[in-house]
């Protein structure tokens, strides 16, 4: 830079010097801009930037009591959308939206209970969200949660049959963690009875969204679990399994 500022300068007649030195001046202001000032300023998040023109979008009818703008409000700020990321924030607009029963905030609204996230951690706060969001809106993710609390007694007396009566009601809605994980309970025996043929079926509902099952329960692979299932599986309790993956295929998930 400094080279060609001395080039230019010795380029211009003495006589024209004192005229030009101010066009000098701006020439290396530009060309220093121009080269260092990507360096100098951040870019601009565009993601960001639509999640904060969507968040100010939001906030009025959010303010006016709006439960759907509310949860998305609390989204937006739990997940950092927009910039800045406040569990706390986040915890107050989904408790809002959650009171007057949007099960979606219902469901957000005890993970951040269940993780300490925003709030004091209180696994029988997030087991009553769930409770009203499984009951009451029939949510596929609540029952599922639910059941987790109680296959871990969290919140709950650790109870394996009511958990496997919440991953079957989220499993027939097509969850596949819940799917999954109640496979591997009649798999192996965990609080209930081994039974190969059900847990054929839960594993091969599962298999057919392996890696969303899969993002609930790493530990747990369907397509590997069914492998050895079909090893050992007999004929009769196959087709019987089969007859009613069939009949549930029939079936529309209930929503």
């Amino acid at each position: 830079m400094r080279f060609w500022l001395i080039v230019i300068w010795r380029a211009i007649p003495n006589r024209w010097k004192i005229v030009a030195a101010p066009l000098v001046l701006v020439i290396a202001t530009f060309f220093g801009w121009f080269l260092f000032a990507g360096l100098l300023l951040e870019p601009v998040d565009l993601v960001q930037a639509v999640h904060a023109e969507r968040l100010e979008t939001l906030r009025p009818e959010a303010e006016s009591g709006g439960a759907g703008a509310q949860y998305q409000v609390g989204i937006i700020y739990r997940d950092g959308l927009a910039g800045t990321t406040s569990p706390a924030i986040a915890a107050k607009w989904l408790g809002w939206a959650a009171a007057q029963g949007h099960s979606d905030a219902q469901v957000a609204a005890g993970r951040l209970y269940a993780a300490g996230s925003g709030v004091r951690q209180n696994y029988g706060r997030a087991a009553q969200y769930y409770r009203t969001a499984a009951v009451r809106g029939a949510n596929a993710e609540a029952q599922y949660a639910l059941g987790v609390l109680y296959f871990d007694g969290r919140g709950v007396d650790n109870d394996f049959r009511t958990a496997a009566d919440w991953f079957r009601k989220a499993g027939l809605q097509g969850h596949g963690g819940a799917q999954s994980v109640l496979g591997a309970m009649y798999q192996k025996g965990w609080g209930i009875d081994i039974d190969v043929g059900e847990a054929f079926v839960w594993f091969s509902l599962a298999n057919r969204q392996r890696k969303k099952a899969m993002g609930y329960r790493g530990d747990i692979d369907p397509e590997k679990e069914l492998q050895k299932i079909t090893a050992r599986i007999s004929r009769l309790q196959r087709q019987k399994a089969e007859r009613r993956l069939r009949a549930m295929g029939q079936k529309k998930p209930k929503r």
